[in-house]
């Protein structure tokens, strides 16, 4: 079921819903925090692959755009929330927010074990990392100055892939991925 399709913050209106930098359908509200990456992100609702082929019960751009029509005839101030009656594309990945319950010093540590350790305990830490709200940034097709960092000569073009491993939270990057070109 879609929910609310906007909301105030202060005196302006936000969308609901805003599409990630990998194409998942999130959703936003008044109680997400403002100073997040993605600002105001609560939820991840439907996953890119689920969008392509989607489930009956999915929530799917095209329903979002029909709801959004529908509520515009009644509130037309609501397409100020999404310009051109298109779903705001963000230019980074949603990470759920989790409060962090270790030290902020002690995370970074981990971070950079990480890439040292064996198999068996790298999933025990990435775990407890989670647990910590903070993961590993997903792999892109695409070079992002935000979350990647060139290796090499410092160019990187389409597709590319990781060296090293980048960590994010919700609210800031903790380390860019090391990338090259594939």
């Amino acid at each position: 079921m879609i929910a609310e399709i906007f909301f105030e913050h202060g005196t302006t209106l936000h969308p609901a819903y805003v599409l990630d930098c990998l194409g998942n359908l999130v959703r936003c509200s008044s109680t997400g925090d403002s100073k997040s990456l993605i600002p105001f992100a609560v939820e991840l609702v439907s996953k890119a692959s689920e969008l392509k082929a989607p489930y009956p019960w999915t929530i799917t751009v095209e329903k979002l755009l029909s709801r959004i029509n529908f509520v515009a005839e009644a509130r037309p101030t609501i397409i100020s929330a999404y310009p051109g009656y298109n779903i705001p594309m963000m230019t980074l990945p949603f990470v759920p927010h989790r409060p962090l319950m270790e030290d902020e010093d002690l995370v970074n540590e981990a971070i950079q074990a990480f890439p040292s350790l064996p198999p068996e305990q790298r999933s025990v830490l990435q775990e407890k990392l989670e647990e910590n709200g903070v993961f590993q940034i997903p792999l892109l097709g695409a070079f992002s100055g935000t979350l990647h960092e060139a290796s090499g000569d410092g160019i990187c073009i389409a597709p590319i892939s990781y060296v090293t491993a980048g960590w994010m939270s919700s609210m800031k990057i903790y380390q860019k991925a090391l990338v090259r070109s594939a």
